[in-house]
């Protein structure tokens, strides 16, 4: 599949390096009223920060991704009801995987298309398959794909170290000959290696190599840059 990528960002601006992952400062969102924003997780903070770099139009659709969504605030809704203890209502609603969109749609009042994909490592990938479908169906010229996750929390560590750090990386996809022209093939893993698929794509992006191979569980990605 093909597509041009009319511009993209990445959080953090800079990868910290791993002596320093504790130490990672959220975005802020001033452009929020400070009573809605003290109920965000960070992770609804990383995506809508990377969805608002962003002007889009009001029909341009937009698809959010996340392999584990927030994890962090439903682990802690788990340990309330371990303890017998009432639950928030607001927590609870904004806990569920479609939460960060619905508040984007909110937020700007953006009327269009929206959905949310978990794919496992492999999230961002289908989520740009998602925004691909949807130029392909001729009911949209852009498509805003927006990717964040976390390190897990502590409790579930041992089943996964992926990802290694809270990052995101939002991308605008295009039919327009806007941007960089990208093609996207895949086929299924046959080595054991995996990677972190939003860092291996912001290194692809912000670099001049003509391709990059990115693995995860069951596919190996092969993007690759087209004259």
């Amino acid at each position: 599949m093909e597509f041009f990528i009319q511009n993209w960002h990445f959080w953090p601006e800079k990868l910290p390096d791993s002596g320093t992952l504790a130490q990672q400062q959220y975005p802020e969102l001033p452009e929020i009223p400070a009573l809605q924003r003290r109920r965000f997780s960070e992770l609804t903070k990383i995506s809508l920060h990377l969805a608002f770099a962003h002007q889009i139009a009001p029909n341009t659709p937009v698809v959010f991704a996340s392999r584990h969504g927030d994890l962090h605030k439903t682990s802690q809704l788990l340990k309330q009801v371990s303890a017998d203890e009432d639950l928030s209502p607001t927590q609870f609603a904004l806990s569920v995987h479609n939460a960060m969109v619905g508040q984007y749609s909110i937020l700007r009042q953006h009327q269009a298309q929206h959905s949310s994909v978990a794919a496992g490592d492999a999230s961002l990938h289908y989520g740009v398959l998602e925004a691909w479908t949807l130029l392909q169906c001729n009911v949209c010229e852009q498509v805003l794909v927006v990717y964040a996750d976390q390190r897990l929390p502590k409790i579930y560590q041992s089943f996964d170290t992926h990802p290694a750090l809270d990052h995101g990386i939002s991308l605008l996809l295009s039919k327009k000959p806007m941007g960089s022209r990208l093609r996207l093939q895949r086929q299924p893993n046959r080595c054991n290696k995996r990677q972190d698929e939003a860092i291996e794509l912001y290194h692809f992006l912000q670099g001049t190599d003509v391709g990059v191979q990115i693995t995860t569980m069951r596919e190996q990605w092969f993007w690759q840059r087209v004259n």
